[in-house]
């Protein structure tokens, strides 16, 4: 298995809070979800912090079978159409937006 994690390494503008977390929550999982090869989509909202870890506002996880299927969905029209919607949430953010493939051990 696989897991595409999405780094949201900063905060959400004033007054954008609810806006963005919608966004995530909202339209943002239950779209990866329907993504092709997409077993699993969830978001974590940090509450506390320890050893110095950067600030996140929000992580993303996207589950996998395999290293194929990441590269099936990056390529796929539908996840494009997605990435529109994330540009609109990076309008209400400061910071930047990372992501890491892992392969789960």
């Amino acid at each position: 298995m696989w897991i595409r994690s999405a780094f949201w390494t900063g905060n959400i503008k004033a007054g954008q809070e609810a806006a963005f977390r919608q966004g995530i929550d909202i339209e943002m999982i239950p779209g990866l979800q329907r993504l092709a090869g997409v077993r699993g989509a969830k978001a974590l909202w940090p509450h506390r912090y320890e050893d110095k870890a950067p600030e996140h506002a929000c992580i993303v996880l996207v589950e996998f079978d395999s290293v194929e299927a990441i590269e099936h969905m990056l390529a796929s029209p539908e996840r494009a159409a997605l990435r529109k919607q994330a540009l609109r949430l990076i309008e209400m953010f400061d910071g930047a937006l990372t992501h890491i493939d892992c392969e789960v051990g």
